[in-house]
């Protein structure tokens, strides 16, 4: 029996403003129908990603330590696997300012997000709730992401 990934994602708005900040990410979504978040590959690695079962996630916010938030996932990709033309409409311009700056971001992942949800106020979650998908430990920190069982969340 396999089990259901999802992907745990911090998200600082506190140090990153709009970079950071679900509910910027939220209003660009619902204007465009789809959003961009990007990850930072660990040990950043340029990889291809490895999970393209992962379809849905939890954003992890930092400052008050809960996880309020779950997205579903239409893919992951790095962005010099996206064309970004094509895609323009889904990139918040703080992320496309960077994008264009910066060689390096163009192996980070990018998350096509196309729902973010707000869990309910008594659904809000620390990490030791969730268990990491491949060693079945409880999540103590996640840095860049993190893989875990999802626990179906909505």
């Amino acid at each position: 029996m396999s089990i259901e990934k999802a992907l745990l994602v911090p998200a600082n708005p506190f140090k990153y403003k709009e970079m950071g900040d679900v509910e910027f990410h939220k209003a660009h979504l619902n204007r465009n129908g789809g959003v961009f978040w990007d990850l930072i590959p660990m040990g950043r690695r340029d990889a291809p990603w490895k999970h393209p079962e992962i379809k849905s996630g939890y954003f992890y916010i930092s400052k008050v330590q809960v996880v309020e938030y779950w997205m579903s996932i239409e893919c992951i990709k790095r962005w010099k696997e996206v064309d970004l033309g094509e895609v323009e409409r889904y990139i918040p311009e703080p992320r496309k300012a960077y994008l264009q700056s910066d060689p390096q971001t163009k192996t980070y992942y990018a998350i096509l997000i196309k729902d973010i949800r707000h869990l309910n106020r008594e659904h809000k979650h620390k990490l030791n709730e969730f268990t990491l998908a491949s060693s079945n430990q409880k999540v103590e920190r996640v840095q860049n992401y993190a893989i875990v069982v999802d626990p179906g969340w909505r």
